[in-house]
């Protein structure tokens, strides 16, 4: 039963994802007033499709892509309903910025859904820490448990009796500075701590021999702060940095399909490996998770589509840069074998990756 779900989820997932990209295309078609006859996702045969005016909406049975059929394509130019479609109502009939706008809406849309998502995941679902010295957590295998600090103490002093010195504690920036011996000025494996703190409106001192922590260069007492939800301000905020974190990450990776390729696409996955990821979070049952990464793979397929292989949407928006260019349009015969041999490598990628995938999860 597990089986099915993951596997439903793993198609919904790649659904919306297509779904969204091929929308941006056809969204900004439309406004622009090119012709399209179909707008289907998913490739093979068709499970369900209906006419509205000009346009064929298609749901088809492999989830594996999608497309949208615009006048002036290559791929259309023998499809008998395009030819009486006037020129200026084809791709090549609209301005050059009109053209790269189409071509580039996907990606945006891409983004746009990543964004949407990661909003709502850091607005309702995460937290962020505090500064306050108020205990928010306290962990088992620390000295504060053994000690009997509880959550909700309030520390409000801490002082190290191998020297004397004390702190007022304020903030939990204020625990961090004491415990560090920088500060404190103790430099012994472990060290006696007199704790002060309220606890139900009442002071108490809790004294505690706490181990030194080479890699924080502090002593450890296992206590971590309070946490709150972000704010929607706060939420935008971490939503951006992760998306050009992100982006960078990914351009780095595919910079490295060119120079160093053997290494980089044994880093990659396939579909094969994305439903792997994808049926490990749905068993998890961790719906944040799942939305994050939709949001990932959904980055991860607009990047993609920008990279100038013929086929691709990258590829599309530097023909029309180049036909700007040069004055004139590409030979149709080259742009359709320049694209039938991008689409070869394409497909040549994701069977080597998917082979990839098989021996990674077998």
């Amino acid at each position: 039963m597990q089986t099915i779900i993951n596997l439903i989820v793993f198609i919904l997932v790649l659904g919306v994802i297509i779904l969204v990209h091929e929308l941006g295309h056809f969204i900004a078609a439309k406004a622009f007033g090119v012709y399209c006859s179909e707008f289907s996702i998913g490739m093979g045969p068709s499970l369900w499709h209906s006419q509205k005016g000009e346009t064929a909406y298609h749901i088809r049975a492999l989830p594996i892509g999608g497309y949208v059929a615009m006048a002036g394509e290559v791929d259309q130019e023998e499809n008998e309903e395009m030819k009486d479609v006037p020129f200026e109502r084809t791709i090549k009939g609209i301005k050059t910025w009109k053209q790269v706008v189409v071509m580039s809406a996907g990606v945006f849309m891409n983004f746009v859904l990543a964004i949407v998502l990661l909003i709502g995941v850091y607005t309702f679902s995460a937290s962020v820490s505090t500064n306050e010295n108020i205990i928010g957590n306290v962990l088992e295998e620390g000295v504060a448990y053994q000690a009997g600090i509880e959550v909700g103490d309030e520390i409000t002093q801490m002082t190290f009796p191998a020297n004397g010195e004390t702190f007022s504690i304020s903030s939990m920036s204020d625990i961090t500075v004491a415990l560090r011996v920088e500060n404190n000025h103790v430099e012994a494996a472990e060290t006696e701590i007199e704790i002060g703190l309220m606890r139900d409106g009442a002071s108490q001192t809790i004294t505690l021999v706490a181990p030194y922590d080479e890699s924080r260069e502090a002593f450890y007492l296992g206590i971590q702060p309070t946490t709150r939800s972000l704010t929607l301000t706060e939420s935008i905020s971490y939503t951006f940095q992760d998306v050009a974190e992100m982006s960078t990450l990914i351009f780095q990776t595919l910079g490295r399909l060119i120079t160093d390729s053997r290494n980089t696409i044994s880093q990659l996955s396939g579909p094969a490996g994305i439903y792997q990821v994808t049926s490990q979070v749905t068993s998890q049952g961790d719906i944040a998770t799942l939305i994050a990464l939709v949001a990932t793979l959904s980055i991860n397929v607009g990047i993609f589509n920008l990279m100038p292989i013929p086929g691709l949407d990258g590829s599309q928006i530097l023909f029309a840069l180049v036909e700007k260019a040069l004055g004139r349009p590409i030979p149709t015969r080259l742009r359709y074998y320049l694209q039938l041999a991008g689409l070869v490598l394409v497909f040549g990628l994701m069977i080597v990756v998917t082979i990839q995938d098989f021996s990674r999860i077998f």
